[in-house]
């Protein structure tokens, strides 16, 4: 069930709360502040729907954590059910690695953090992320500009290592998942690979995207 708070495996989403002109500002040229918005409320209840199967057949607890808005605007755009937590951190490495820990803390050993760019993102591919973490201890999904649309940890992970992967990485750049998998690499730790997919984040991205708002 959705509200588990015990689950042993954690599916976290990273989402902002779709403001128009706060929010997918790198398309905003091209689909005007609301489409950009609209586009941003679509890809997030869009990966919501596909982690909800995952949490019914395993045991695992979807937990999101957003930005902007406050919480009163997330319960009235997603409705009341629906675990929240605000994200804290200086910078988005920061956040992930305070997100994980919360999982941690809420008795997950195995947990996934996803965003809301990647309309390619479906269950089985979280799923299969959940499964590979039973036999390694990182789990990456490579975007095709260079960072990546999943990152799965066990909780074994000494906290140090978990630092880590998330401190001194060139967030924002092409360099991003070439860096993490070189941290893995000099801890000794196990990464899995899952399929590269398209981040929807600029204007050229959405031709990877056919169901986009339309502009003004």
């Amino acid at each position: 069930m959705l509200l588990r708070r015990h689950s042993i495996e954690q599916v976290i989403i990273f989402t902002r709360y779709p403001e128009a002109g706060k929010v997918k500002t790198r398309l905003i040229h091209k689909l005007g502040a609301a489409g950009a918005a609209r586009l941003q409320r679509h890809l997030t209840e869009q990966v919501i729907n596909q982690v909800r199967p995952v949490t019914r057949q395993r045991p695992a607890r979807l937990v999101l954590h957003y930005t902007g808005g406050s919480r009163r605007r997330m319960r009235e755009w997603l409705g009341s059910a629906l675990p929240l937590a605000k994200q804290r951190g200086r910078n988005i490495g920061h956040r992930m690695l305070a997100a994980f820990q919360s999982a941690w803390r809420e008795g997950a050993v195995r947990a996934v953090l996803i965003g809301s760019d990647c309309p390619a993102l479906d269950g089985p591919l979280i799923a299969e992320a959940l499964e590979r973490l039973l036999t390694h201890d990182l789990v990456l999904g490579p975007s095709r500009d260079g960072g990546y649309y999943l990152i799965g940890l066990h909780g074994s992970l000494a906290p140090a290592v978990q630092e880590s992967l998330f401190s001194g990485i060139s967030w924002g750049t092409a360099a991003v998942f070439g860096q993490t998998l070189d941290r893995a690499a000099t801890a000794g730790l196990s990464s899995y690979t899952l399929q590269p997919l398209h981040d929807i984040d600029r204007a050229q991205d959405l031709e990877h995207f056919h169901h986009h708002p339309h502009s003004q």
